[in-house]
């Protein structure tokens, strides 16, 4: 019951706070821009600098997760967002609107996706990829909810006091729910103890760390591409002379596809780990890929792309919070997850313009060939932890 009450209001509160935090500037930009003279990219910046910021704090958590527990790290996340979004919503130039996506990276690193899972990993022990799981599935929902109130509100009230609205609610419900609803946890030690029995000490912290660098580069490539493509993916479409209304489709049908996915490895429960959902995701994700490649954007090979792609990125988005559960113990998750979370936030804080930039000059075969790379670095990684899988116990 304490799990199910944890996965209850972690999927509200992160669809709160993601949608305020994050997703609402994709409502907001156009009046944003107009208000403080900014062109739209520049806009779009902010929550480049939101993603860069969350990258330099999330180290530094490992050690309070440790010490006081994810639940109070939540707790504080969500205070410390609210004077960033009223510092936003009183944004009165480039200064002012920078620092104020500043704020909000740091209170993001506290209080979005990495502090959740930490937390469900607390609560839940053996069944945190389930916990975890769950609470991903929820968190689909997440644009479907936010856009859709965010346009009511800003045509309501403007942009500027729906972010005031947003910082209150994530002072008044966010926080009370993560500090007073959220079951007091036992924050795990960080030991250095691994799951593969009978090896020195030496040997252990050698394969953990090769073990770690090697999650690192996986998950930070495939991010790369998911969050490069994410943004971009209809532009993708439109350059190989797709009619606009089917370029839009296609892209909003990949979605659905990162849903199914997520719901097809729930309702797998344990019959099968986060590595292996990973390896399968990172085996399809190039075949996506060299379907648009070779197929130059025939109608059929945008379909196989879009369905092979979207059933990659969703499977993956939840093999990368449940991955580290294969190779490291309960007390280590914390530290490994805070760490993870420089490159793959710096990954997709990069990715976006990136590949916006090498689609503008170079063309969609240069893009969908840098991804491909990405793509078999990725694989490459997984079928190295593969093989590096420890025993069962």
């Amino acid at each position: 019951m304490l799990v199910f009450r944890s996965v209850v209001v972690l999927s509200a509160t992160q669809i709160i706070a993601w949608g305020a935090m994050f997703m609402a500037v994709s409502v907001t930009a156009a009046e944003m821009a107009g208000d403080l003279g900014l062109n739209p990219s520049s806009v779009y910046l902010g929550p480049t600098v939101m993603l860069v910021a969350m990258a330099l704090c999330s180290p530094s958590l490992a050690g309070f997760y440790a010490r006081h527990g994810a639940r109070q790290v939540l707790a504080l996340g969500s205070l410390f967002a609210a004077p960033g979004l009223w510092l936003l919503a009183g944004a009165e130039g480039t200064l002012s609107y920078f620092a104020a996506w500043a704020i909000l990276g740091m209170a993001g690193a506290a209080t979005l996706t990495t502090s959740a899972h930490v937390f469900l990993n607390e609560v839940a022990g053996e069944g945190a990829r389930r916990a975890i799981g769950a609470q991903m599935l929820a968190m689909a929902l997440a644009p479907s909810l936010s856009w859709p109130a965010t346009v009511y509100l800003e045509g309501l009230f403007g942009w500027r006091n729906t972010f005031v609205l947003y910082g209150a609610v994530m002072l008044l419900v966010c926080a009370p729910l993560h500090f007073f609803a959220l079951p007091r946890t036992v924050a795990h030690a960080n030991t250095p103890r691994s799951r593969t029995p009978q090896v020195s000490t030496r040997q252990q912290i050698a394969r953990d760390r090769l073990v770690a660098t090697l999650i690192t580069a996986a998950v930070a490539l495939n991010g790369f591409v998911t969050w490069g493509f994410q943004l971009v993916v209809i532009d993708l479409f439109r350059s190989f002379a797709l009619p606009e209304y089917l370029a839009v489709g296609f892209g909003s049908a990949i979605g659905f596809v990162q849903l199914s996915a997520r719901l097809f490895d729930f309702l797998g429960g344990n019959r099968w780990d986060g590595l292996t959902t990973g390896l399968v995701a990172a085996a399809i994700m190039p075949l996506a890929l060299l379907a648009l490649i070779f197929g130059n954007g025939a109608e059929w090979s945008i379909i196989l792309f879009l369905v092979l792609y979207g059933l990659s990125s969703g499977a993956m988005s939840v093999s990368r919070a449940t991955m580290p559960l294969v190779f490291f113990t309960s007390g280590q998750y914390a530290s490994v997850m805070a760490r993870l979370g420089l490159p793959l936030n710096l990954a997709f804080a990069a990715a976006p313009p990136f590949f916006s930039f090498i689609l503008g000059t170079a063309g969609n075969w240069w893009a969908l060939s840098f991804a491909l790379l990405c793509s078999l670095g990725t694989l490459a990684s997984m079928v190295t932890l593969e093989r590096l899988r420890p025993a069962q116990r």
